[in-house]
This record gives C-alpha cells, sequence and structure tokens, in this order.
C-alpha cells in the first residue's frame, strides 16, 4: 500500500494533501484541521521534508509563461552520460532515462519553434550515438507544471539567439559533441 511505501500515516497524508491544495497553508491552519498542536504538526512536516516525501520547490509556471514545452524522446547507447551532457543547456528542463520503445525523454523549454528546432538539430540530430528520435510539443497541462532554467546563461549569452547553439561555452558546442561521442563509444566497449 502506498502509505506503508512512503511511510507515513492518516494524518501525514492529510497534511500532505492540505500542502498539495495550498502550498502556503499555515502550520496553524493545520493544526486546527486535524485537531492537533502546531509544535506536533511542525514535528510531522520535518519528518516528511527529511523523508523527501515534501518538498517545496518554487519555479516557472508553463501554462503563464507563453513558451514552448517540447519533448523528445530517443533512443542513446549511453543515456546517462547523453542526459549529463543536455543538462547543461539553459533550456533543459528535464530528461529520464525510459523503458519502451525509446530508453531517454527529455522536455526543454524555449521561446520560439525555431530555437527547439535547433537545439534538437544541433545536440541530437548531429550526434551519431543517438537514433529514433521523436519530437512533440505540448499543448496544454491538466496540472501546474513547474519547471527551472538557466535564465541568467540566457540572457548572458544570448542564448536565445537562433544559431547560438553551436558556438555555445556552457555546453561546448561541436567539440563538447565530439568528446561525448567518445566517451560512449569508450563506455560501450568497456
Amino acid at each position: 500500500m502506498l502509505k506503508e511505501r512512503l511511510g507515513v500515516d492518516d494524518k501525514d497524508i492529510k497534511i500532505l494533501t492540505f500542502f498539495m491544495k495550498d502550498p502556503f497553508i499555515s502550520q496553524n491552519e493545520i493544526a486546527e484541521k486535524l485537531k492537533l498542536s502546531q509544535p506536533s504538526i511542525n514535528a510531522r512536516i520535518q519528518k516528511l521534508k527529511t523523508k523527501g516525501v515534501l518538498n517545496f520547490d518554487t519555479g516557472m509556471s508553463f501554462s503563464k509563461t507563453n513558451l514552448f514545452l517540447s519533448r523528445v524522446d530517443f533512443t542513446a547507447t549511453n543515456p546517462n552520460s547523453t542526459l549529463e551532457f543536455l543538462r547543461k543547456c539553459a533550456f533543459f528542463v528535464n530528461g529520464f532515462v525510459i523503458s519502451g520503445k525509446n530508453n531517454v525523454s527529455v522536455f526543454f523549454i524555449n521561446e520560439s519553434l525555431q530555437k527547439a528546432d535547433e537545439i534538437i538539430n544541433e545536440y541530437l540530430r548531429t550526434n551519431a550515438t543517438i537514433s529514433d528520435i521523436n519530437v512533440s510539443f505540448v499543448v496544454s497541462a491538466t496540472n501546474d507544471f513547474l519547471f527551472k532554467i538557466d535564465l541568467e546563461t540566457i540572457a548572458t549569452d544570448k542564448c536565445y539567439k537562433l544559431n547560438s547553439c553551436a558556438e555555445c561555452k556552457k555546453v561546448g558546442g561541436n567539440d563538447k559533441r565530439k568528446e561525448l561521442l567518445h566517451m560512449e563509444h569508450r563506455d560501450n566497449f568497456v
């Protein structure tokens, strides 16, 4: 059962539910609703945080930014090193090693479809260790989807300009891609 797997009880579930509905709810409000003292609510919250079951995160809301969110699924010979490489891109939102037809799924956020296409062409389509690339764009989200991107890099390195990926110093442009190719081929033969 979920409660046992998470190591929580019914009161913890209620606390988690309150925070998921309203992340700004006060401990006093929760204490009143559960008829417990504020210090016991605080102790439970601290326990949930320590376990990693309760997290407070900040980010930008996809549905309110008017940006394009692309999901790219592909097959990589070494998914973990590919994700490590891609996570350096300022537009990278998240990546997953997955099962199924492809073994990697990544999300990028962009202000234009052209920039999304540039990132995919520059970092994925030119990489010989990546195949079967499938691109989709998220049209809407049922729940609020928060994401974090490297806004400082985008602003200072002018990443948003078209044709800037090849010269990107953070990801490393063509030299880093060649290094990644070499590492992945080496890892496959070890």
